[in-house]
């Protein structure tokens, strides 16, 4: 029996059944698949002397052992299942028994890690609507109990602020701060760098800055706080908004922009802390950031090979 169409009054189940409906699990099953055998490809064994002369060429000192192709893929194991460098060494060990390559160790194996510059996504390309949030990831694995027991402080968390394309929900520019980052601060300088690739911008309360309004204008979305002035103060498309709202209510001002799209941050956040994990083991300030961005990248990869409908 079809379902019937969701209405503001139905309840949650019947609108998470109408909206997954037309998803396609054998198809979404497989690309899950597919989508890790990829991004860990391992032909590289195959072509493993060619890669290292061709690493080596030009080198100043002693020559790399390894070729980067194989950091990388043990890059992109850290990330993905936070193993440990000394596990990683294990690892290449194995690897070694069965293919016949050369080891290396974990001291190695984290030098040259950290030399990874993350690629940042390509900011060209048609203007598309984004959503804008912030998250963030633990950087101690301490749990609660050793925290309340010993009176332990916390340690804090560092912060990820992303523009997410609400097309195909992928990050199109981010930003890493820790916890003491005001969202609106943070986000309207990552927004800038974009804002030639945004038709429209949604975003929560955290967002609510002129800077930000004066930047997009009419293609802003982001719901202003509840005290804020009905008159202009820097910002004539932010005083539009409150007026309307005062004469409505917030809820028909976020029906009328389609307000809902701007879950779709939310969707990402959730399924990058799901896939790639929330907790980061570095200790260095850039350590931090590097493994914060992997994630990201390598997140982004991912989703571009999963398809579902």
């Amino acid at each position: 029996m079809t379902p019937k169409p969701i209405t503001a009054e139905g309840n949650r189940s019947t609108r998470r059944y109408w909206v997954g409906s037309n998803r396609r699990h054998d198809r979404y099953n497989r690309s899950l698949v597919n989508r890790v055998e990829d991004l860990m490809d391992p032909t590289f064994f195959m072509d493993w002397k060619t890669l290292l002369n061709e690493n080596n060429h030009g080198k100043r000192g002693r020559p790399f052992k390894t070729p980067n192709a194989f950091i990388t893929f043990l890059a992109k194991l850290r990330s993905t299942y936070s193993v440990p460098f000394r596990s990683l060494e294990g690892l290449a060990r194995i690897f070694a028994r069965v293919t016949g390559i050369r080891s290396i160790c974990y001291t190695s194996i984290f030098r040259r890690i950290r030399k990874i510059v993350p690629k940042l996504p390509d900011t060209t390309g048609k203007p598309l609507e984004c959503a804008i949030d912030s998250t963030g990831f633990k950087i101690t694995i301490r749990g609660d109990y050793l925290g309340s027991k010993w009176h332990r402080k916390r340690r804090g968390w560092s912060k990820l602020h992303a523009v997410i394309s609400i097309h195909d929900v992928s990050v199109i520019s981010f930003a890493i701060t820790d916890e003491h980052v005001h969202d609106a601060k943070a986000g309207r300088k990552i927004l800038e760098s974009v804002k030639n690739r945004i038709m429209r911008i949604f975003g929560d309360k955290g967002y609510d800055s002129k800077g930000i309004f004066n930047l997009f204008g009419s293609r802003t979305a982001i719901p202003p706080r509840k005290n804020a002035s009905t008159r202009s103060r820097g910002s004539r498309t932010r005083a539009g908004i409150v007026r309307q709202i005062h004469k409505t209510s917030e809820k028909e001002w976020k029906e009328s922009v389609n307000y809902g799209k701007r879950w779709n941050v939310e969707i990402y956040f959730s399924g990058l802390k799901r896939t790639m994990g929330e907790v980061i083991k570095a200790v260095r300030l850039d350590y931090i950031a590097q493994e914060i961005a992997l994630k990201v990248q390598y997140y982004n990869i991912m989703r571009e090979m999963t398809h579902a409908y």
